[in-house]
């Protein structure tokens, strides 16, 4: 790759053009496929805190690939994620006293520090810009665990680049984005994963198709409980600008906002900018209804057997949104109710255990609640020795992992299968975009400061009142010379 890394910089490089311009099939490469005996390749794209406690160590027990490339504009940086201390650290203070690196100490060097000693050896190279990845003809998969702001350009690079994908939930930050990333999907053929790991989880299948199947009855509707809150890191809501933190160079500030539009002198906010920050502002995240309804969602949506549909309305919406919702753009407590073609209607608000709503995916169903509350399983008395085991030919059965890999801690490995066997896995595209874009529907409702909104879930529009407006939030604006 002869590009400088200043070339990269600044919109888009002639020579890496292609990789933004999506509905040209001529221009999309064929799948990578893996020689008998060969290892997958994969490369590690954003080094904060997912990476470093999920996908990494998913990725370094797995034989069958290699770690072989760490990519992020920060080399090593305190606070990068679930951050408490602020501030411009150097690197004296960034490990512990046996000489180990902070928890919340992330970036390229850690993710490749801890890639090497896993392997013995000093293999794993640091990248400091993602498309040197997507060119990199070694490279047969991308792991993307970047801000939600650059989930859409570089799945659909990567897949255009015949790389299979594995990228993190909340897979898009806007519906278009997703129904594109559908697109080059089942064009290119690749394997993609949504790092939705709940989906590999035997006791949440267990659920689901107990009531898919009807054994707990007819569904009299459902309730999901989700975390809320507005930041995570006490930071407030500021909108004073400071200087960047020591961790980012010009170059490496610019590439991190990437097609997201600068705030006035291209300012650094801490508020904004300090990690877990990002995720409540909508210029590079969903805020809560997207991070945490992409698990809930999606047990909702395989229990309901409508994972390639959807609701058909939203509505009863109350927020506490903020008027200053150019810091922190989303609310921090919500309440509303999904209603789908059949009737069913879903609950939806924040959690509040004190009042009797822990996290829980719940379907209320004639014999009783099923699902999962507080990550332990709810079934009535009569099922309470239920096993999957006990469904017939005739029943509906749900993907299971294959090898032994069925459980969240082996999403990983079901990648791995997937890119081997030439087929998808346990969350595919089209399955991880029709769950995100329910928390999107709900956030669009939000930002109108409406009740209700109607949704075609075949036509991926929204109609009746307010739909013009509402349709016009369903595109995710690029800025800086980014586009798809």
């Amino acid at each position: 790759m002869n590009l400088s890394r200043r070339g990269f910089i600044g919109g888009i490089a002639a020579a890496s053009a292609p990789f933004f311009v999506g509905g040209c099939k001529s221009g999309s490469l064929p799948p990578r496929r893996i020689s008998p005996n060969a290892k997958v390749n994969v490369a590690i794209i954003g080094c904060g805190l997912i990476a470093k406690s999920t996908n990494v160590p998913g990725f370094l027990k797995d034989p069958r690939c290699r770690v072989t490339i760490a990519c992020d504009m920060v080399k090593m940086a305190p606070n990068y994620f679930y951050g408490t201390r602020g501030g411009n650290f150097g690197a004296e203070g960034l490990t512990n006293k046996d000489g180990s690196v902070r928890r919340d100490v992330c970036g390229s060097t850690v993710i490749k520090n801890m890639v090497d000693k896993f392997y013995g050896d000093k293999a794993c190279r640091e990248v400091f810009d993602w498309r040197e990845v997507i060119a990199d003809p070694t490279v047969d998969a991308v792991c993307i665990c970047t801000p939600d702001h650059w989930h859409a350009l570089i799945a659909i690079a990567a897949m255009k680049a015949g790389k299979h994908v594995f990228c993190q939930k909340p897979m898009s930050l806007g519906i278009e984005q997703g129904k594109e990333m559908v697109r080059v999907a089942k064009e290119t053929g690749v394997t993609f994963q949504v790092g939705n790991q709940g989906r590999s989880d035997p006791r949440f299948r267990l659920s689901e198709e107990i009531v898919l199947n009807g054994y707990a009855g007819a569904i009299k509707g459902a309730t999901v409980c989700i975390p809320g809150g507005d930041h995570w890191t006490g930071h407030g809501h500021s909108p004073e600008p400071a200087p960047l933190p020591e961790y980012f160079s010009k170059e490496a500030w610019e590439l991190w906002q990437g097609p997201a539009e600068h705030f006035e002198d291209n300012a650094y906010i801490p508020s904004i900018h300090r990690p877990t920050c990002w995720r409540f502002n909508s210029r590079y995240g969903g805020g809560m209804i997207p991070d945490f309804g992409a698990h809930e969602f999606d047990q909702l949506q395989r229990g309901l057997g409508t994972d390639l549909t959807g609701p058909v309305a939203v509505e009863n919406m109350k927020t506490d949104l903020r008027k200053d919702n150019d810091v922190f753009s989303w609310a921090g407590k919500f309440s509303f109710d999904f209603v789908y073609a059949n009737g069913i209607r879903v609950h939806v608000r924040t959690i509040d255990k004190a009042a009797g709503f822990p996290r829980q995916t719940i379907f209320h169903c004639e014999k009783g609640d099923v699902g999962s509350r507080e990550f332990k399983g709810v079934l009535p008395a009569e099922l309470k020795n239920f096993k999957e085991s006990d469904l017939t030919a005739k029943d509906k059965h749900l993907y299971a992992p294959k090898n032994g890999h069925d459980a969240s801690i082996f999403h990983e490995a079901d990648f791995i299968d997937g890119i081997i066997e030439q087929r998808q896995c346990c969350s595919p595209c089209e399955v991880g975009h029709r769950t995100i874009s329910m928390a999107h529907i709900a956030n669009i409702c939000e930002q109108l400061r409406v009740s209700r909104l109607d949704w075609d879930p075949v036509a991926e529009k929204f109609t009746g009142a307010n739909a013009d407006a509402a349709n016009r939030l369903c595109v995710t604006p690029y800025f800086n010379g980014w586009r798809i």
